[in-house]
């Protein structure tokens, strides 16, 4: 099963064997394992199934699955819900904003808190102004 799956999710990401080594850690004088893993000649362990899944942006349980079908449901159920993940710089990212609207909103909250004693004292009477 992973001969199969490691080929088609390496075209369906049009890379070459060379490349899909490279990128997975492959060290370039043993590139043609990649084709011995796309024929089950040879079948990667599971650290390196997990580097192929990483580069190729699959489910390392989509190499395994002996089912099409499961399959093809796994690998469409990870592209579904890849769009809800954020990587590290992204949730970085969002904590900044995060504590940028925490801030204005204090500041906003501040002024018009502000706003609100200036037009009470101006509606005060002199006398009873501070």
């Amino acid at each position: 099963m992973i001969g199969k799956r490691l080929k088609a999710a390496r075209k369906a990401a049009h890379m070459t064997q060379t490349e899909l080594a490279k990128r997975a850690g492959i060290d370039e004088l043993t590139v043609s394992r990649i084709s011995h893993y796309e024929t089950d000649t040879h079948s990667p362990n599971f650290q390196q199934a997990c580097r192929f899944a990483d580069v190729l942006d699959i489910p390392e349980c989509y190499l395994y699955c002996r089912d099409d079908v499961l399959a093809t449901q796994l690998l469409a159920l990870h592209k579904r819900y890849k769009k809800f993940r954020f990587n590290p710089a992204e949730i970085s990212e969002l904590e900044k904003a995060e504590k940028e609207l925490k801030t204005a909103l204090e500041t906003i909250a501040s002024l018009l808190n502000k706003r609100t004693d200036i037009m009470i004292n101006d509606e005060l009477p002199t006398s009873l102004k501070p």
